[in-house]
This record gives structure tokens, C-alpha cells and sequence, in this order.
């Protein structure tokens, strides 16, 4: 008897495994025949009593049951064959519909700059390209300036002089293109000419002077180049020998000269550009103290330099960022209130220490935050800590790593909220970026809850919306941040959970909320859930179910289309949630070729492909040897002509 027991219990085993396993191969199935289609399955005959209580259960939920009095391997060696048919000649349909109704984009290249108040010619670039080509045809060779005119008068009346010149090269500097500090340099060259050709009773009219420099070396300094920094300085040079040499006494450089040198070189990016940078600001400060009331370093720049050591990335660079703050507070000390350091000082020194990923980083931003607070208890207004002052903090220490920084992030925020309810500060008002940065710190965390907190900050962001708080209203990244956190844990369902986000996302965004409209970055967060997802094959099925219909919905969604990141990690939900058989080499051979014919084929699908592809599969698809090391250039270029590379760019192409 208990032997009879024994087999039967075993039996009963057995068979709810194989039901598990038919299950599986069901979910397999379905996903490789709607891919991008609806595949119809054959009802099979069945005979026991067993396989009948399996027909009721399969009935149950909707499927269809492939069970047959055939083995397992033959049914599933039949359902590849007729599921590969229906899949190829589905998806070429479907190639077939996207090509016809392929949306066509724009490709504006336009520039757009900060512009000045009241001057037409940066508003219009076509109005300031055409009235500098004027001035430029008006003085060219050959021209003879008038000895009793104040000034030249082109046949069409207009006025060409020093102010001319000084408002074209000042459009040029704030105009944002690309060309505009050699435009600003051809001006000034064109001066330089005409003063010299010019009658000795009139080239003061057009003669260059420390203005015209000045707004020269400004529009080198907004141009970012990397030698912009030693242009810049070569003008400063040219424009001390022409006062030194009595050749030009209107050229002697003042504080505006010099700033805009420092942030030349600031701006440039150059290797040592920091260094040189605060030899500028030390220059200015030298030149004040031996009695040039001209030159006097200020508070811009000493940030400019602050500026330059925070995006030089040198080791100890943030430290030297912190020392300019401490140079400041001793000048001002000394009797300079120029150099009076502000919040903005503050907040850059803060900014730097938050992105320099130095160990105790963090801490040292919350310290000179801390200070601040300090100071402006004490009444020193200039230094009033503000929301970016805090974010900021924040923002450092969702980036430390460290065990405890979600912690002290929403510490950090509760902070920001007790000031702003109790009206100690109403400038520490939370946002939603301040949100988004604690919501990070826990995405980042690495412990176990980290998901749930990171999604109670984000119901406490709803309820206060909600309760009528705009500055705090959720955005597309607070809902992707979340998603990211329960990609990132180990915790069962988070493949339920970001897909449950996914769709009040949708919902929201229907409704009318513009700002959390899905992208293919969260669709693809899901999938990297998806991917990951670990516990019993129930929960394996339900993974690959919802990598499936999120695949589908995002190739037919207004939201935009698969791209090589889609596209390999859903190769990774089906390498880790499926086990290697016929039916997932099928899906590999026909998400493959799509991904080729959508111009998707990254260096992640490849990689995948060689992982999971079998060596004759490969071949078929890439015409190699899956030992031959080949990149997605050895291909054709048709397969990845769509791609775009980096975090960044795919950022900045969805915005």
C-alpha cells in the first residue's frame, strides 16, 4: 500500500511538472506566433481523464491546450515548424505595412542663443548674416575713409562706425552659432585694417576699443572651443601691448576683459584649462593690490574658476574649487566686496563636490551646505541657501553609493519640507527634481526595499499634486526612476510592478498629463525587469508574457519604436526566461531580422545573437562563423543605419 501510495504521489508529481512545463511551452508559443501577429492553434484530441481535468484548467484561462497523445518533443518539433511559417509571413506583412506608412521627420539644424533685450540681430540671424555682409562689402579694400566725415554713409544710409562694429560683434557673441566667434574676429580684423588705412584726423571714428576687444574675446569665450581659452588670452596679450606701446591708449584691458578671459577658458574643456583659469582670476587679483582700480577679480570670476576646476575632472580638482570659495571669503574680508561670495559661489562649489564622485563627496557638499545655513541665520542674506542649494546636496548623495545615502537624501528632503511649512525659508520649497533625486538615491541603493521606497516617495509626489502642489507634480523621469529601482531589486513581481507603472503612466497621459508621456526608455526599463525577474517558472511565464505585450504595444504606440536596446533586452528576457529549444532559436531567427530590417542592430543584439543563437542559426543570420570576432561595421550598414548610440544622444533624440 504505501508503495502504491508512494508511485502515485510521484506520478501526481510528474504530472504537475509536465503541466508547468506544457504551460511554458504554451507562452512559448504564442510568443513567437504574435509577435506581430495572432497564431490560431489546432484543438488536439485527448483521451484520459487526467489530460481532460488539463482541458478545464487550460479552458479556464483562456488557452488553448497543445497537449496530444503525441510526445512532448514531437508536439513541440510540429508547433516550431508551423508557428516559423506563420511568423515569417506575418512579420514580412508587417514590414510591408511600416514601410507604407513610415512617418516622415524634420531635420531642423537651428541654433538658438541667449539674445540681449531690444537688439533685432540676435532675434534674427538672417537680419544680423546680412547686415554684417553689408558692413563687410561697404569697408572693403580699397576704401578710403572721408577726412571731414564723423563717420562712413553707404549708398542705402546706413551708419558705419565703432558702434556699428561693436553692436555686430556683440549680436555675434550672444548669437549661439556656431561661426559667430570667427565672425566676431573678422569684424575686429576688418577695424584693425581700416584704422590703418584710414586718414590719421579720422581713424579714431572706427578704432578699435577695449569694448570692441572685450565683446571679441566674449564671443570666443561663448563659443566653447578648445583652444577659445588661448585665443582669447592672445587678444588680452595683443590689447596690453597696444596701451603699454602707446599705439592704442583706448585698448587698456579693465575687470570685463580679463573675466571673460578666465571663462574662456573655463568654457574650453582644454587639459590644464582650470589651471589657467584661476593664473587669470590670481593675475587680476595681483594687478588690484598693486593699485589697477581697473582691474578688480569679482564674484564671476572667481565662479568662472570654480567652474573650470569642477569640469576639469584632475585629481583633488574639487578641492581647489572649494579653495577659490575660501580666497573669496579672505578678499572680502580683506576689504574687496566684489569678490563677496553669493549662493551662487556656494551652489557651484556644492555641484562640484556632487559630481565628482570622490569618496565622501557627499559630505563634504552637505558641510558647505550647512555653512551656508550658518551664515544666513547669522543675516547674510546673498548666501540664503535656495531649492537648488539643497537638490543639489541631495543630488550628491544619490551619486555617493554610500550603504546610507537614500537615507540621508530623504533626510535631506524633509529638511526642505519642515523649513518651507514652518516659513524658515521659503526659497527651500521642494520640487519635483528634489523628488526625482531621492527617488534616485533609493534606485541606486542596492538594498532590498529600496524599490518600495523609492515608490512611496513617488505616491507622497501624487498625493501632494494632487492636494494642489504643482512643484512637486510627477514627471516622465520620477515614473522611469521607479521603474529602474524595481528593475534593479531582487524582490518577486517586479515585473508586475513596473508594468503596473507602465500602464497608470499610459493612463495619466491620456487623461491629459503631457508630462508623463511613456518613451522608449521606459518601455525598455520594463523589459530590463522583465529580463531579470527570478523565482519559479510561474513567475518566469508571467515575465515573458509581459515582455511580450510590451514588445508588441511599443512597435504599434504613438510612443515611438523598438530600437537596439529593445531589441537586444528583449533578447535577454527570452535568454534568461526560456529554456534553449526550437521555439526560442525561432523567436531569435525572427526578432533578428526584424530588428536588421528596422536598421536596429546594435552592438547588444549582436552580442546577445552569439549567446543564444545556435552555431548554425548564427551563420544563417550574419553569414560568420559564431567564433569569428566581428562589430555590427562588419555587417551591412542597412541593419544599423537607425541607430543612435549613448545614453545621451537616445535622451536627447527622445526630447
Amino acid at each position: 500500500v504505501v508503495g502504491t501510495f508512494s508511485r502515485k504521489k510521484q506520478r501526481d508529481q510528474i504530472f504537475r511538472k509536465m503541466i508547468i512545463m506544457q504551460k511554458q511551452e504554451i507562452l512559448v508559443l504564442l510568443l513567437s506566433s504574435t509577435l506581430w501577429s495572432t497564431l490560431a492553434l489546432t484543438p488536439f484530441a485527448f483521451q484520459s481523464n487526467r489530460i481532460k481535468r488539463t482541458n478545464a484548467f487550460f479552458a479556464m484561462n483562456s488557452v488553448s491546450n497543445p497537449l496530444s497523445s503525441l510526445s512532448l518533443e514531437r508536439t513541440s518539433r510540429t508547433r516550431c515548424r508551423s508557428a516559423a511559417t506563420v511568423i515569417q509571413a506575418e512579420s514580412a506583412s508587417s514590414n510591408g505595412e511600416k514601410e507604407n506608412n513610415a512617418v516622415p521627420t524634420s531635420s531642423s539644424n537651428g541654433h538658438k542663443g541667449k539674445g540681449k533685450k531690444g537688439n533685432r540681430a540676435v532675434g534674427d540671424l538672417n537680419f544680423l548674416r546680412k547686415r554684417t555682409e553689408d558692413v563687410m562689402r561697404i569697408t572693403a579694400d580699397g576704401y578710403q575713409m572721408g577726412s571731414g566725415d564723423a563717420e562712413i554713409i553707404s549708398s542705402r544710409g546706413m551708419k558705419v562706425d565703432r558702434k556699428t562694429f561693436n553692436w555686430l560683434i556683440d549680436s555675434w557673441a550672444f548669437s549661439g552659432e556656431l561661426d559667430a566667434s570667427d565672425q566676431a574676429t573678422a569684424l575686429l580684423t576688418r577695424m584693425e585694417k581700416l584704422r590703418e588705412d584710414s586718414d590719421p584726423a579720422t581713424e579714431h571714428i572706427i578704432r578699435p576699443d577695449v569694448r570692441t576687444y572685450t565683446k571679441v574675446i566674449n564671443a570666443i569665450s561663448r563659443s566653447g572651443r578648445p583652444d577659445s581659452g588661448e585665443l582669447a588670452e592672445k587678444i588680452l596679450g595683443k590689447m596690453e601691448e597696444l596701451y603699454e606701446s602707446g599705439q592704442n591708449e583706448m585698448t587698456k584691458p579693465n575687470t570685463f576683459t580679463y573675466t571673460s578671459v578666465v571663462e574662456a577658458y573655463a568654457n574650453s574643456g582644454a587639459p590644464a584649462s582650470a589651471l589657467k583659469a584661476q593664473e587669470i582670476c590670481d593675475e587680476m587679483t595681483k594687478k588690484h593690490q598693486q593699485g589697477d582700480e581697473d582691474i578688480r577679480p569679482t564674484s564671476r570670476s572667481f565662479n568662472a574658476v570654480i567652474n573650470a576646476w569642477a569640469k576639469s575632472g584632475e585629481p583633488g580638482a574639487v578641492q581647489h574649487a572649494e579653495d577659490c570659495l575660501g580666497r573669496m571669503e579672505e578678499l572680502f574680508e580683506a576689504g574687496n566686496n566684489e569678490v563677496k561670495p553669493n549662493a551662487f559661489n556656494f551652489n557651484s562649489v556644492i555641484t562640484a563636490w556632487a559630481n565628482c564622485g570622490e569618496e565622501g563627496s557627499a559630505e563634504r557638499a552637505e558641510e558647505i551646505l550647512e555653512r551656508m545655513e550658518h551664515l544666513y541665520k547669522d543675516g547674510d542674506s546673498d548666501v540664503k541657501p535656495t531649492t537648488i542649494s539643497y537638490n543639489a546636496v541631495i543630488d550628491a548623495w544619490a551619486k555617493s553609493r554610500e550603504p546610507y545615502a537614500a537615507e540621508k537624501a530623504e533626510e535631506i528632503l524633509r529638511h526642505m519640507e519642515d523649513l518651507y511649512i514652518e516659513e524658515i525659508n521659503l526659497d527651500a520649497r521642494p520640487n519635483t527634481r528634489s523628488f526625482n533625486s531621492v527617488i534616485n538615491a533609493w534606485a541606486k541603493s542596492g538594498l532590498e526595499d529600496a524599490a518600495s521606497h523609492a515608490e512611496d516617495v513617488l505616491d507622497r509626489m501624487e498625493k501632494l499634486y494632487e492636494g494642489g502642489n504643482e512643484m512637486v507634480r510627477p514627471d516622465t523621469h520620477s515614473y522611469s526612476t521607479v521603474i529602474n529601482a524595481w528593475a534593479r531589486s531582487q524582490r518577486q513581481g517586479k515585473a508586475e510592478r513596473s508594468h503596473n507603472i507602465l500602464r497608470q503612466m499610459k493612463e495619466l497621459y491620456k487623461s491629459g498629463n503631457k508630462l508623463v508621456k511613456p518613451n522608449i526608455v521606459i518601455f525598455n526599463a520594463v523589459l530590463n525587469a522583465c529580463a531579470f525577474t527570478n523565482g519559479d517558472i510561474r513567475e518566469q511565464n508571467r515575465a515573458l508574457e509581459i515582455a511580450h505585450s510590451v514588445l508588441r504595444e511599443l512597435d504599434q504606440s504613438p510612443f515611438g519604436k523598438p530600437d537596439q536596446v529593445t531589441y537586444g533586452t528583449f533578447l535577454q528576457v527570452c535568454a534568461h526566461q526560456m529554456p534553449d529549444c526550437d521555439s526560442r532559436n525561432q523567436i531569435v531567427n525572427v526578432l533578428f531580422q526584424k530588428c536588421c530590417s528596422d536598421g536596429q542592430l546594435g552592438g547588444l543584439v549582436l552580442q546577445q545573437l552569439k549567446i543564444m543563437a545556435s552555431e548554425d542559426l548564427y551563420e544563417k543570420l550574419t553569414s560568420r562563423k559564431i567564433d569569428e570576432e566581428i562589430t555590427v561595421d562588419d555587417l551591412p550598414e542597412e541593419w544599423s543605419h537607425n541607430v543612435v548610440e549613448g545614453k545621451w544622444r537616445r535622451r536627447r533624440k527622445l526630447s
